[in-house]
């Protein structure tokens, strides 16, 4: 391996903004820094410096470097102007939030760094507003989430949802490939990543990990649950056919429209959600002089994360349940050392992160088919018959329950479009909930469900087949 000197003199000639914008790995972090660092330098700046964008920040870093005092006197101006703003009446078009202020000197500061420039940081850091309004909002909820579901447009924005409100991934992290998702398995109450043919039969994807930023020094695993999963597998059908070809490892797994497996924006990702939230109607206009919605658009999914995680209890002490929480949401750990002393494999994340799966389910039928799964299989391992009438009973509630009713009228609402269908499926859910005792109640659905028919002669035979009680009520009723 060699240097000519040709290669150092082309380094040496490189500009200060594309100096820049090497020591920034993160896309999205790349056009916010030099937008606001265009807006400081040709706006702000304006009458300080003179040129193009290009000019001015070559200038700035030449004066920087000749006359550091100058340059630390303007940045102090630069921060008295933004304290200035922050002063103001919220409802002001001029108010700056307080915990925006850091923000202009962040690319500036990289500007520096890149281009060797030593400047007091401290002492302008210092002048800083404190962040005495920082914001109270709150997360999505489970039930919010379930509206923007249905609104989703294919399989790739309910991919998208269920991503984002099970792994509590960044806007900026959907940039993933399909190589970046392993199933992990269970295999007789046993996690594993892989599994043998005959293995096969007998295992179930308890959940699935994801390698965010793989490759660069954030690199990190989250996971998602076994819902997202089953959407990403559908989502990977649509993919193939509107690409004429199965994904690669290093295609994206979210793309832009077409034929072309191009990979999409974190700012086209977080576009499709507003819409799902738009068309579900889970914002308000804001009133006057309040500039931010109490949930985050794409944030939003990781309070909900983390709110359902750390309210999940653990097999593990608490200091190191959190550790392991922290760490699956791309953080540190409590410290920074935790990283890097506080090493956790793969399987003993996934086991802290399954106690929390049935939470993160976004659907009702598809955590009540789990839930029945798993009860099924304790009745297997069960011979005392006292035990195993205690299961049935459940497994008879789950699938045939209040729960279950419920879920299957909302279901057949969203099927039935018309205002007289739509009319009468609530009249007949409503008289059936309020006609007799619950155990009454399972028996007649029970029936009800087993003949698998639709229609008038059908709901007539699970009438005649009702209990006394319920055909008593629906004659007097028709």
């Amino acid at each position: 391996m060699k240097i000519t000197r040709e290669e150092l003199d082309r380094t040496e000639d490189e500009s200060v903004l594309d100096l820049f914008t090497q020591g920034i790995r993160a896309e999205a972090t790349r056009k916010k820094y030099t937008r606001t660092l265009k807006k400081i330098l040709c706006e702000v700046f304006e009458d300080v410096l003179e040129g193009d964008f290009e000019t001015r920040a070559a200038q700035l870093v030449r004066m920087a470097k000749e006359n550091p005092d100058w340059v630390k006197d303007l940045l102090l101006n630069l921060s008295k102007k933004l304290k200035q703003r922050t002063q103001l009446p919220k409802d002001h078009d001029e108010y700056l939030n307080p915990s925006s202020v850091e923000s202009y000197f962040k690319p500036i500061k990289k500007l520096f760094d890149m281009n060797d420039v030593t400047i007091s940081w401290k002492r302008i850091y210092t002048t800083l507003p404190e962040l005495d309004n920082i914001s109270v909002g709150r997360g999505w909820t489970r039930q919010e989430i379930q509206r923007m579901l249905n609104f989703a447009n294919g399989t790739m924005d309910k991919t998208i949802v269920l991503f984002a409100a099970s792994s509590s991934i960044r806007s900026g992290a959907f940039e993933l490939s399909w190589g970046d998702v392993t199933p992990i398995y269970k295999v007789d109450e046993e996690l594993k990543l892989e599994i043998t043919e005959s293995e096969e039969p007998k295992s179930v994807v308890a959940c699935a990990m994801l390698r965010i930023y793989r490759g660069s020094n954030m690199q990190y695993p989250a996971f998602i649950t076994a819902e997202a999963y089953d959407s990403l597998q559908h989502h990977k059908q649509e993919w193939t056919r509107q690409v004429g070809r199965a994904p690669e490892p290093k295609d994206p797994i979210f793309k832009t429209e077409g034929n072309l497996p191009r990979r999409a924006s974190s700012a086209a990702i977080k576009k499709r959600v507003e819409r799902m939230v738009e068309k579900a109607q889970l914002r308000v206009p804001l009133p006057k002089g309040q500039k931010r919605h109490d949930v985050p658009i794409m944030n939003g999914f990781r309070r909900f994360w983390n709110k359902v995680s750390k309210e999940t209890l653990s097999r593990d002490s608490p200091l190191a349940s959190l550790i392991k929480k922290e760490y699956m949401m791309g953080h540190a750990g409590l410290v920074k050392l935790d990283r890097n002393y506080f090493k956790t494999h793969t399987l003993e994340l996934a086991e802290e992160y399954l106690l929390a799966a049935p939470d993160l389910t976004i659907s009702d039928e598809f955590r009540l088919r789990q839930e029945n799964s798993k009860l099924r299989k304790e009745r297997e391992q069960y011979q005392d018959s006292n035990v195993i009438k205690q299961l049935e009973k459940r497994i008879e509630e789950l699938e045939y329950g209040r729960n279950a009713r419920h879920a299957q009228f909302f279901k057949d609402l969203e099927r039935n479009n018309g205002g007289n269908a739509k009319l009468i499926l609530g009249l007949f859910h409503f008289m059936f909930e309020t006609s007799a005792p619950e155990e009454e109640k399972v028996i007649a659905w029970k029936k009800f469900q087993q003949s698998k028919g639709e229609g008038l002669q059908e709901l007539s035979k699970f009438l005649e087949d009702s209990t006394p009680r319920l055909k008593n009520l629906f004659s007097t009723n028709a």
